[in-house]
C-alpha cells in the first residue's frame, strides 16, 4: 500500500481493512505507527540484501538485471517512497544504506555495461545520479521491461556520444 500510495496516504484503519482485521491487531503487532514504520525499513533493508545478492549473481545488465529489477517492483517503489519523505532521518538513513548495498553489488557489473571498467569512482557517480533519476521516472504505469531496456539504451548512447565528443 505504502510503494502504491506513500506514506501520506496509509493509515492504520486503511491497513487494518486491507488485511481484513481490526485496529486493536495493529496496534498489538506493532505498538503504533513508529513501530510499524521501523518494521517496514528492517524488512525493506532484509529484501535489499537478498536483492543485492541476486544482482551480484547476475552477469548482464541487459536482461539479467531488469527481470530481477522487475520482480522486486514493491520494493523499488518502497523505495521510492523512502526518497520522496527522505526528510524523515530514519527514512534518509534506510535509503542511503539500501543504496549502498546495492552499489557495491551493482557496480562491477555496471562499470562493464557503460565500459568505465578503469574508472570506478566515475561509474559509481553516475550510478547515483541515473538511480536519483531513475526513481523520479518510474510510475505503475511505465514500469515495464521495455521502459527498462529503452531508459538503460538511451544511457549507454549518452555515454558513447561523450565519449566520441571527448575524443575529438
Amino acid at each position: 500500500m505504502i510503494s502504491e500510495n506513500g506514506f501520506t496516504k496509509v493509515n492504520v484503519e486503511s491497513i487494518a481493512r486491507a488485511v481484513n482485521k481490526n485496529k486493536s491487531s495493529f496496534y498489538y503487532y506493532f505498538g503504533d505507527w513508529e513501530g510499524f514504520e521501523d518494521s517496514l525499513l528492517e524488512y525493506h533493508l532484509s529484501l535489499a540484501e537478498e536483492f543485492a545478492l541476486e544482482i551480484r549473481n547476475c552477469q548482464s545488465i541487459i536482461p539479467g538485471m531488469v527481470d530481477i529489477f522487475l520482480d522486486y517492483k514493491t520494493d523499488i517503489f518502497f523505495h521510492k517512497q523512502l526518497r520522496i519523505n527522505r526528510d524523515k532521518p530514519q527514512f534518509k538513513k534506510c535509503f542511503e544504506s539500501v543504496f549502498n548495498i546495492f552499489e557495491n553489488a551493482i557496480l562491477e557489473t555496471w562499470k562493464s555495461f557503460l565500459m568505465l571498467e578503469d574508472q570506478s569512482f566515475l561509474a559509481a557517480k553516475i550510478l547515483a545520479l541515473l538511480s536519483e533519476n531513475f526513481l523520479l521516472k518510474i510510475t505503475y504505469e511505465n514500469y515495464t521491461y521495455q521502459w527498462m531496456y529503452n531508459y538503460l539504451l538511451d544511457v549507454a548512447q549518452l555515454l558513447e556520444e561523450i565519449n566520441s565528443k571527448s575524443r575529438n
